[in-house]
């Protein structure tokens, strides 16, 4: 869980309880680095402040109903904008019908999670998830370098 520590973690999420828990079971897994976001405008916001300060996030979980901008609807945003290609951008919602899971993905989602998630499920979902951080950024260095 250690090769976690280092990432940068944002939680979009409108309800106060959910973000709690998710920075929490997070903090569990050893990352500290950890904000929230309590809507959609709120998330673009810091996205784009931390991007321009080059401290950007590698994961941003997003719920899918928020008031202002929906988590789609941010998640749709970003992946129109290359800088944000190895960012993983993580639906976390109750939202669980196939329809809008398969929404989500070809929105670009890296990962689908329903609410509510256990602990040790967020947890696997996490090492899949750097997983996926570490093959985009392998893959921009080469295309890069």
């Amino acid at each position: 869980m250690s090769q976690l520590a280092n990432l940068k973690v944002l939680v979009a999420d409108d309800h106060f309880l959910i973000r709690q828990f998710v920075r929490n079971t997070l903090q569990e897994s050893k990352i500290t680095n950890v904000q929230t976001a309590a809507d959609g405008n709120e998330a673009i916001d810091l996205v784009q402040k931390a991007y321009e300060a080059h401290q950007s996030y590698d994961i941003v979980f997003l719920d899918w109903n928020m008031p202002t901008i929906s988590g789609l609807e941010v998640l749709s945003y970003f992946r129109a904008k290359p800088e944000y290609a190895d960012t993983a951008f993580v639906m976390l919602t109750a939202e669980s019908e196939q329809q809008n899971i398969m929404k989500a993905i070809k929105a670009g989602a890296t990962s689908y999670i329903i609410k509510p998630v256990s602990p040790s499920d967020l947890g696997k979902k996490l090492i899949e998830i750097n997983e996926w951080i570490k093959r985009k950024r392998q893959t921009t260095q080469v295309m890069n370098g």
